[in-house]
C-alpha cells in the first residue's frame, strides 16, 4: 500500500522548527565571536524576523489559508524589523506600514472571494 503523504512535503511547523533552530544558533555564534554586542532587545530579531520571513514565503506555497499565513508573516516580519531597528528607525513607522499591508491583503483577499 502506498502513503497518501507524499514523502518530500512537509507541513509548517517542521519548517518554522528547522528555521527557528538556525536562527538561534546562528545568533549564539555571532555573538559568542562577539561581531556583535549582545542586546535583550535584539532578541526577537533573532525570533521572529527569520520566522516571519519563512511565513511569508509558505504563504505563498500554501495550498490552505495562505492569507492566514501572509497576515502573520507580515505580522511577524514587522516584530523582527522594530526589534533589529528600534534606535534607528521610530516603531510607530514600521507599526503604521505594518497597517496599511493588512489593510491591503484584506482588500484583495475581499476582492478575491467576491
Amino acid at each position: 500500500m502506498e502513503s497518501k503523504r507524499k514523502a518530500s512535503s512537509f507541513g509548517y511547523g517542521a519548517g518554522a522548527l528547522a528555521v527557528l533552530v538556525a536562527s538561534l544558533g546562528f545568533a549564539a555564534v555571532i555573538y559568542s565571536i562577539n561581531i556583535i554586542s549582545f542586546e535583550y532587545l535584539n532578541l526577537p530579531a533573532w525570533i521572529f524576523g527569520p520566522l516571519g520571513v519563512y511565513t511569508l514565503l509558505y504563504s505563498f506555497f500554501s495550498p490552505k489559508d495562505p492569507i492566514y499565513y501572509l497576515v502573520w508573516g507580515v505580522i511577524m516580519t514587522c516584530i523582527g524589523v522594530v526589534s533589529a531597528t528600534y534606535a534607528v528607525v521610530p516603531p510607530l513607522l514600521i507599526l503604521g506600514i505594518l497597517l496599511i499591508i493588512i489593510a491591503i491583503i484584506g482588500i484583495a483577499a475581499y476582492k478575491r472571494s467576491k
